[in-house]
């Protein structure tokens, strides 16, 4: 391809018509799918189900954990540009691997997300498909071969995700506990100095932020890692929310559908060093073969998910634009402590899960009415759930049992969650505790 931008576009707009919601086979969804069946339009007269976005339109209450809600201004600079993207004469997601606007794409993505987090030049940065999840796998496949074959990997036990993690990394070779909680809660990390590390372990793995029970790592204690030992870490639930020190870490790989674009990708960083054959393991899937693309021209060795790397180049641009890393932490910060502050001075109404504040969450905060567990607790939790989910709308509101038997309450608040929307969540629910605290 040229480097000359196409001056014109001579693509139409193609009608759409809106389908009767009750026609859509997603309208007959099972009960646990979070939203109601009721339209947005036919919601948004009340003024608890949405915030006003930049353009004075009428925004949904989006509390999605994945895919998570988008800066709108971003969005509606994408649909703008989407079927003509930078002038191509192109969309974007029909950009052919070997043109120079996808590789322009590719680059810009790059560039942006280094700036963005101040990304050291001893790492790599990647794009790749298949989300956090094939990096469970890629992690051991690349990490615990070779020289370390016969080698245990440790993981910090966390939450969720990291059993995860862990559960894949399993099918690959040995792994080593950390700080294991037998009743599988993670309400809390135990000190370093309790950890079982295996300090001749191949690397290290934590996950920074667990989403179910809202508990998040932001001061890892590097220390107690042996010298020399790999560490790995699954950022997808707050990479870019606080000023995560890159350089003390080895492998970082995040899920771009919670803090940067939509679905579809991996944001990778790899210390240059780790991309090697000497710690591969002899049977490898060439979607996990870090090698494979880092050897590839322009690191591409396979056609990725283009649409989420230039949504997220945009998205990096804008978060830039913003003020970048110490801006989004005092907004994560604000966030988190309007519920933080409601639900700690609700004297017994409202309580976390996670108390420490040193490991309390600011991207989700995830709650209970009282008990929890008596009957008349678990109603209004229902009840809850039933008025911001069926009468308001809320998206993604309702969460997983924690232990209790029972269903609990969860808002999402990722980089891109504006503060309006929480503050909606914190008036529900300073109104919802005074009709029913008796």
């Amino acid at each position: 391809g040229t480097k000359k931008p196409f001056q014109e576009s001579t693509l139409l707009p193609i009608p759409y018509t809106h389908n009767n919601m009750s026609n859509l086979h997603a309208a007959n969804a099972p009960s646990h799918v979070a939203g109601t069946k009721k339209p947005f339009t036919d919601l948004n007269s009340h003024p608890m189900s949405h915030t006003i976005g930049p353009n004075g339109d009428k925004r949904a209450i989006n509390l999605c954990a994945g895919q998570a809600a988008l800066p709108q201004e971003v969005l509606e600079r994408a649909s703008k540009e989407f079927v003509n993207t930078d002038g191509s004469g192109t969309s974007v997601c029909e950009m052919g691997y070997r043109t120079q606007p996808f590789h322009r794409i590719m680059e810009r993505a790059e560039t942006s997300f280094r700036k963005l987090l101040n990304i050291p030049d001893t790492h790599e940065v990647h794009f790749f498909n298949g989300g956090a999840t094939l990096q469970f796998a890629a992690v051991p496949l690349n990490l615990m071969g070779g020289e370390n074959e016969g080698k245990a990997a440790n993981y910090l036990m966390s939450g969720h995700w990291s059993e995860k993690a862990r559960n894949e990394a399993m099918q690959f070779g040995t792994i080593n506990e950390v700080a294991k909680d037998p009743a599988g809660l993670y309400f809390s990390i135990p000190p370093s100095a309790e950890w079982n590390t295996d300090r001749d372990g191949a690397y290290f793995h934590y996950t920074s932020a667990d989403t179910r029970q809202g508990l998040e790592i932001r001061d890892f204690e590097f220390d107690a890692i042996p010298e020399g030992m790999p560490i790995v870490c699954d950022a997808s639930a707050n990479l870019g929310s606080f000023n995560m020190d890159i350089a003390k870490h080895d492998v970082i790989y995040s899920a771009s559908h919670k803090n940067f674009s939509c679905s579809g990708i991996c944001y990778a960083i790899i210390r240059k060093d780790l991309i090697t054959r000497k710690n591969q393991m002899k049977a490898m899937p060439t979607m996990c073969n870090w090698v494979k693309f880092q050897e590839a021209p322009n690191k591409i060795y396979n056609v990725p998910v283009l649409t989420a790397v230039w949504l997220g180049a945009m998205v990096c641009e804008w978060m830039i634009e913003k003020g970048g890393v110490p801006y989004f932490e005092k907004l994560a910060i604000e966030r988190s402590n309007l519920l933080y502050n409601c639900i700690d001075s609700s004297g017994g109404f409202y309580r976390t899960f996670v108390t420490d504040e040193k490991f309390r969450s600011r991207m989700q905060v995830v709650f209970t009415i009282k008990t929890g567990t008596d009957d008349a607790d678990v109603k209004l939790v229902e009840e809850f759930l039933r008025e911001t989910n069926d009468d308001l709308g809320w998206l993604d509101i309702r969460s997983h049992p924690l232990g209790l038997g029972h269903d609990v309450i969860r808002v999402t608040m990722y980089n891109h969650q504006p503060i309006e929307a929480i503050t909606v969540v914190r008036d529900f629910m300073v109104q919802f505790m005074e009709k029913n605290r008796n």
